[in-house]
């Protein structure tokens, strides 16, 4: 939590910035209608952002746009490395109730990327791989990233697959009976890493169920949970972990959703925020 009060002019020129970089050119009354704060206010606050070079005023026209000085801003922003921040208490106190770890990966250069892991932290006798690239079509992570996508994406993303370099990418069989898999992946809203890749990796000594962490419509990461054979039936253990799993993607979604701006919390709660439609193959 902040240690002062927030610096209202700060905010409210963040929020004219904003709104002139999505909605620009735009005009000092429409500006004033979308933020709510008087048009004296807009005013002096344009002055400002004018004179330190973030925006510009049309010549013909009382109408504002951004400046290529705006692209400066964003220069130190690391998404992976915001993703991770505000996502690890959250997967920390997943650890805590559900008594097993979790990996958290991103679809990056045709892999699954584990961006965090808390296996090794948690004394799970195989070693964590953090930042280990792992096959999409053979893992419960690239299987929800595949299955959020929209028609034209998972094309794409399949046709660079069909010349990855992981045998399990290139499995002819297992893009054979991807399309099952993904109608199943979308009915249950979770995936289960294929058994044969389980077997080779792990020695199937563990089993895990990946979901999805998806932000406005769209799938920003695959959160995995990852439990051991010796600890029971499968089906049982998952009915147990699944809901705790499926509340901290939503979580993570929702902190990353405030983060970026996309809706206030305190104002509405992302639970509520209805996921966007997917189109039916």
């Amino acid at each position: 939590m902040p240690s002062f009060e927030p610096v209202r002019a700060i905010i409210r020129g963040l929020q004219i910035l904003r709104v002139i970089s999505e909605s620009g050119p735009i005009g000092a009354l429409d500006i004033s209608k979308q933020v709510k704060l008087p048009q004296p206010t807009i005013v002096r606050i344009l002055e400002t952002l004018m004179s330190a070079g973030y925006i510009y005023r049309l010549e013909h026209a009382p109408m504002y746009g951004v400046t290529a000085r705006t692209l400066t801003l964003s220069k130190g922003f690391a998404g992976t490395s915001r993703l991770v921040q505000l996502a690890t208490p959250l997967i920390e106190e997943l650890r805590s109730k559900i008594g097993w770890p979790s990996n958290l990966a991103i679809f990056e250069q045709n892999a699954m990327s584990i961006v965090y892991t808390n296996r090794s932290e948690h004394g799970m006798s195989i070693s964590s791989r953090l930042g280990a690239r792992i096959p999409v079509l053979a893992t419960g992570v690239g299987l929800v990233y595949l299955a959020s996508l929209s028609e034209p994406e998972l094309d794409e993303t399949l046709a660079q697959l069909r010349n990855s370099d992981s045998k399990w990418d290139s499995n002819p069989e297992l893009i054979s009976e991807l399309p099952a898999k993904l109608k199943e992946v979308r009915r249950n809203q979770y995936a289960l890493a294929e058994e044969d890749y389980l077997k080779e990796i792990y020695r199937s000594q563990i089993w895990a169920v990946a979901v999805p962490v998806e932000v406005d419509g769209k799938i920003v990461a695959g959160l995995s949970s990852l439990v051991l054979r010796s600890a029971g039936p499968p089906n049982r253990i998952l009915s147990q972990i699944l809901p705790a799993v499926r509340k901290t993607a939503q979580s993570i979604a929702e902190r990353m959703a405030e983060d970026s701006g996309l809706y206030d919390l305190s104002a509405k709660p992302a639970a509520t925020q209805k996921r966007k439609p997917r189109a039916k193959p």
